[in-house]
Parts: C-alpha cells; sequence; structure tokens
C-alpha cells in the first residue's frame, strides 16, 4: 500500500473535527475505525489527514497537529505525536518530520500556530517530535516572530498582513512601570524556550563535529 491513504472528505472531516473539538476518545476511535478499514497504522491515517480543501472553498491546508496547537491541547497533541513516532508505525523519520513540519496553505506549520498563540508546552512537544523552527510562512516570518510579535501592543488594532486563520489568544495584559517586573508573558516565555532550544541545537551539533 502506497503512502499516504486516500481518505474520503468525510473521513478527514471528522478527524479533524475531533482534534479541533478536542475529543479525545472519538479521535482515538476513528483512527482505529480508520486503520481497520485500510489495513495500514494509525499513523498513516493521521498523516494522510489534510485539509486539502482550496483555500478559496474554505480549506486551511492544515494537518491534524495545527489544531491541537493552535488551542494548546496539549493531551491531543500529545497523542497524535505519539501515534506518529510510535516504533510499530512504519513511517521512515523523514516522512514523521514532513507531517511535523506540514505547511498548510498559509505557509504556516504547526509549530507557527503554537507559537503564534503562545502555547508553550505545545511548542516543547513539536521541537521533540523534530519542528524546524527555521520554516517561514509565506510571510516571512518565523515561529520565534509569531510569539514575539503575541506581546506586542495592540493599541493601534492587530495588523492586517498575515493575521492567521489560527484563533489568537494574544500575551498578557501589561502592568503599570512602577512596583517590581510583571512576570515574564507567555509570549516571551515561549521565545526564551525556543531560542534556547535553537542554540543547544546549534551547540550539540557543534560538539558532535569535533568528536575525534
Amino acid at each position: 500500500m502506497s503512502f499516504p491513504v486516500q481518505l474520503s472528505t468525510d473521513s478527514i472531516d471528522d478527524l479533524i473535527y475531533d482534534a479541533r473539538a478536542g475529543d479525545l476518545d472519538a479521535l482515538k476511535s476513528d483512527l482505529s475505525s480508520l486503520s481497520t478499514q485500510h489495513s495500514c497504522p494509525e499513523a498513516w491515517i493521521m498523516a494522510s489527514a489534510i485539509d486539502a480543501e482550496p483555500e478559496a472553498e474554505g480549506g486551511s491546508g492544515s494537518c491534524l497537529l495545527h489544531f491541537p496547537a493552535a488551542n494548546g491541547n496539549i493531551e491531543i497533541l500529545s497523542q497524535l505525536l505519539t501515534t506518529l513516532t510510535q516504533g510499530s508505525n512504519n513511517l521512515s523519520q523523514e516522512q514523521v518530520k514532513a507531517v511535523v513540519n506540514h505547511r498548510n496553505h498559509s505557509g504556516n506549520t504547526p509549530l507557527h500556530w503554537a507559537a503564534l498563540n503562545t502555547h508553550l508546552e505545545c511548542v516543547k512537544a513539536l521541537v521533540e517530535a523534530g519542528a524546524d523552527l527555521s520554516i517561514k510562512n509565506d510571510a516571512g516570518l518565523d515561529a520565534v516572530f509569531l510569539a514575539e510579535r503575541a506581546d506586542w501592543s495592540t493599541e493601534e488594532g492587530p495588523e492586517e498582513e498575515d493575521q492567521d486563520e489560527a484563533s489568537f489568544e494574544v500575551g498578557a495584559s501589561t502592568e503599570g512601570a512602577e512596583g517590581p517586573a510583571p512576570p515574564m508573558t507567555k509570549g516571551r516565555q515561549v521565545v526564551e524556550w525556543l531560542l534556547g532550544s535553537e542554540k543547544g541545537s546549534e551547540l550539540e551539533n557543534s560538539a558532535g563535529g569535533n568528536d575525534q
């Protein structure tokens, strides 16, 4: 059987609804049922469930990972990533990374959406699964930039350029200048973690290159 699996529009819609609504039991049931129907691992079903409808007709081009990443549903996201990366899924490392880094119609990956909505735990899970921090969306923005922008002042209203189809959960409110410094905002936490992760990866690669 070739990969990916050709799923019906209704099947894809059901899986997307499960992931978007956060219905873990329904998601597991639908994945299991479709896996049996198509005689393939659940990971193949998950990887094949892409909202492929044209953007003009309301399609987003997103994969299942986009929706829990945008909503901050770490339970659903972790379940999907476990399904995708478990040893019995018969997917190569390259295929897994292709799903984790899937770009929708706007060029946004699940990591873009998680960072945009400042969901740190989802950001961590995606990076651990192989999300690429360097990928830029169609507006030329990477995940770090989107997390930074989430905490910018919105006094003049949000910019129209590159307003994602993902729901915004824009950062914490700004405290007054007097008194102790406010705690680090959710957006800043994401930025600092991503920058630290990127630097750590560079140091690890550098150290690996110096092995004798």
